[in-house]
């Protein structure tokens, strides 16, 4: 699983990312600096997390 979160988060704050650490063995999850609205801040950066993962996951 994949998680890609907003440091700055004030809706779903960091601890959301960090459960699904905890709860999914291998979960890769991500704190980027930046808000609640990822995609529209960081969107190459969201971007290239996607396309690593699903790069890795679907060989």
């Amino acid at each position: 699983m994949l998680a890609v979160w907003g440091r700055n988060d004030e809706i779903f704050g960091p601890a959301g990312a960090e459960a699904f650490a905890r709860d999914a063995k291998d979960a890769e999850v991500h704190l980027i600096d930046g808000g609640h609205f990822l995609l529209e801040s960081h969107l190459d950066v969201v971007a290239g997390y996607l396309r690593g993962f699903l790069g890795r996951v679907l060989r």
